[in-house]
Formats: structure tokens, sequence, C-alpha cells
């Protein structure tokens, strides 16, 4: 009886991937997106002035 002996050849070692990066963010709708929240928040403050002023109550929001 023979025993062959098998060669094993080791699997070159796979390189290591770069994680992907995110994509990149667009600074513009950012901005434009955190301007209109501002003037949302600005307009609800300047109707609720004049409600409160044509009801007699009145609010400083100059803060």
């Amino acid at each position: 009886m023979q025993i062959a002996a098998a060669r094993f050849t080791a699997a070159a070692p796979q390189p290591v991937q770069a994680t992907q990066a995110p994509p990149p963010v667009d600074l513009t709708q950012l901005a434009v997106a955190q301007t209109n929240v501002k003037m949302q928040a600005a307009a609800g403050a300047a109707l609720g002035q004049a409600t409160g002023e044509l009801t007699g109550l009145v609010a400083d929001i100059s803060v």
C-alpha cells in the first residue's frame, strides 16, 4: 500500500478592502434646509406676536 502525500498550497492572502467613505454631503442643501427651518420659526413667532397683540396679549420676541 502506498500513500501519496498531497501538496498543500496556502491561498494567497486577500488584500484588505478599504471601507467605503460615505457619499459627500451637499452643504448648500443643508444650509437651505436650516434657513427654511429658521424662517418657519420666525414666521410662527411673528404670527403669534401679531395674534397676541390683536387679542391684547403682548410678548417680547426680540430676544
